[in-house]
């Protein structure tokens, strides 16, 4: 069987890095570089919707401070993980630095959806031995921080210290060009939907990851808020992909789900 995962980063406004603080900031729109919520809030409304009619089950990987800043209602239906409390780089932090982020970053996740949280995507992508081996110690038992190859197998996969991995694919596109699973280039205009199509179809078996930010529901990186009308054909560029993909036979899980499903012998 063929398993889609829709997973979104919940995450604070076009987040960029602070040079000199481990918290992440936002990219400036006339106020400073301060963390901003609102496209946040906004996308994540749009993409519960979608997510809604389409009749899908996501994972929603949620920055402790902005689950702090923006309502979690709406997320029952849904898996929350975690991102981080501050979209930390968690590679350059020391254990214990580690321990204190992870630790505020659940108990966000615990009081906003009413439940511990038990998978994991790294902010930045960015993730070492040292975070996989913590995850454990705060029951997070899968992990969708990594890159696979197209042409393989993308089923999860254990890795050491007991952690699952349902990694995001990346590859090719028919025009030779790389692609990875992540909708930001759609969202910026520099993607069609058929693209992310035609890169599931040709999953036969195993998992697509399928990754996307909340935020870019609503705001560009680069052209900054939207327009109400790039908002709505953004937002029917994203029912397009999901409904390709749900359309060619995919089951929609979530990624503790899918993990779980494999895991199990089910094929």
């Amino acid at each position: 069987m063929r398993v889609f995962c829709f997973t979104a980063d919940l995450d604070r406004d076009v987040n960029i890095r602070i040079p000199g603080a481990a918290a992440a900031g936002s990219a400036d729109r006339g106020d400073g570089n301060s963390p901003r919520f609102g496209s946040a809030r906004a996308g994540l409304d749009i993409l519960l919707e979608i997510l809604r009619d389409a009749g899908v089950k996501a994972t929603f990987f949620a920055e402790g401070r902005t689950l702090e800043n923006v309502s979690a209602k709406g997320l029952s239906e849904h898996e929350v993980g975690v991102h981080g409390y501050d979209h930390e780089d968690m590679t350059s932090m020391s254990g214990q630095e580690i321990r204190e982020c992870l630790g505020r970053a659940v108990r966000s996740v615990r009081v906003a959806a009413g439940r511990d949280p038990v998978s994991f995507r790294a902010p930045y992508m960015k993730i070492n031995e040292t975070v996989l081996g913590i995850l454990p110690e705060f029951g997070i038992r899968y992990d969708s921080s990594m890159y696979a190859q197209m042409g393989g197998s993308i089923r999860p996969r254990m890795l050491s210290g007991g952690v699952t991995e349902v990694p995001v694919p990346e590859g090719r596109d028919r025009s030779g060009n790389k692609i990875a699973a992540y909708l930001w280039p759609m969202h910026e205009g520099k993607r069609m939907p058929e693209d992310y199509v035609n890169m599931a179809s040709e999953i036969r078996e195993d998992i697509f990851v399928l990754a996307t930010h909340t935020w870019h529901m609503a705001e560009s990186r680069d052209r900054g808020i939207m327009a109400p009308d790039e908002v709505s054909r953004n937002a029917e560029n994203v029912r397009a992909v999901i409904d390709g993909i749900v359309g060619m036979g995919f089951e929609p899980m979530s990624v503790s789900d899918a993990a779980e499903y494999f895991q199990n012998g089910k094929d």
